[in-house]
């Protein structure tokens, strides 16, 4: 697989027929796995945009039946450049990364997608949307040129819950240690953006240095302060785009209860990339 994965590298992407025959040839890998597929059954369109502007177009049908080629309606369509694609099929890429940046657009079922994408194996073993790849560091610098309006969609769509999950597992990793040894403090986090119009709340607590954090907080949970902001500015705030001061000036977030504690948080932890208390969760 690795092989004819290959045989489209970004230096030399080929003509249509070339590109033609290392689809169905990785579609055949697929379908003759030792591995069934398990997954969603879905229909999903590769819409993968040429350099001088045309695209190649494949609809794959995911089912009982195996992965095939298809003439048929899809579920979902996933659009990227030709390279983005050659790199996402050889695991030098990750779809969620990609979808974050801006790079790939997904139109319909983003749900089926993610469960495709986690099941579906690239040249290199790893998943096509891999969570090990969306440590905060990694998410940062895929959000750091999105426009609002792409984020917002994507925080309001089927990969909201990874990305928060995977966000949130790693946050722990950004304390400063030797900052955070006398440091007690919980912060919670009310983020909107839900397309049922409710909230997902995140407690944040640092006790003498440990950092832990509740996922699915009751609204009751005890919390010095709280940050009140909507899906998209969340992203931007706690990986060091979004200014807290700009940001409630603005209406972007508020923040109920103890500011002073919100500061103290924010003096040690850093900002993903950066080693300085002063770029951290909270300030840039």
């Amino acid at each position: 697989m690795r092989r004819l994965v290959s045989a489209l590298g970004p230096g030399d992407l080929g003509d249509r027929e070339a590109r033609d025959r290392v689809v169905r040839a990785l579609v055949d890998h697929l379908s003759t796995s030792r591995v069934p597929w398990t997954g969603p059954a879905a229909v999903v369109r590769v819409d993968a945009e040429l350099p001088e502007g045309s695209r190649d177009t494949w609809t794959v049908r995911f089912g009982p039946a195996g992965v095939v080629l298809v003439d048929a309606d899809p579920q979902v369509v996933v659009r990227l450049p030709l390279e983005a694609a050659v790199e996402l099929a050889s695991g030098t890429a990750d779809g969620a990364l990609l979808y974050l940046s801006g790079v790939l657009d997904v139109v319909g079922d983003e749900t089926a997608l993610l469960e495709i994408g986690t099941r579906l194996p690239t040249a290199s073993g790893r998943p096509l949307i891999d969570p090990a790849a969306l440590d905060p560091q990694a998410v940062s610098e895929a959000i750091a040129d999105s426009r609002t309006e792409h984020l917002a969609a994507v925080m309001s769509g089927g990969f909201r819950a990874l990305v928060l999950s995977e966000v949130f597992r790693r946050l722990p990793e950004f304390v400063i240690a030797e900052k955070a040894e006398r440091v007690r403090v919980g912060i919670g986090f009310e983020i909107g953006g839900r397309p049922d119009g409710e909230v997902d709340r995140y407690v944040v607590r640092i006790t003498d240095g440990v950092c832990t954090v509740i996922a699915d907080a009751a609204e009751d949970e005890p919390v010095d302060a709280t940050v009140l902001l909507e899906g998209h500015e969340f992203l931007r705030l706690v990986l060091g785009h979004l200014n807290p001061v700009r940001g409630v000036v603005s209406g972007q977030l508020r923040v109920r209860g103890q500011v002073i504690k919100a500061l103290g948080f924010n003096s040690v932890m850093r900002r993903p990339g950066s080693p300085q208390a002063v770029d951290g969760v909270l300030a840039r």
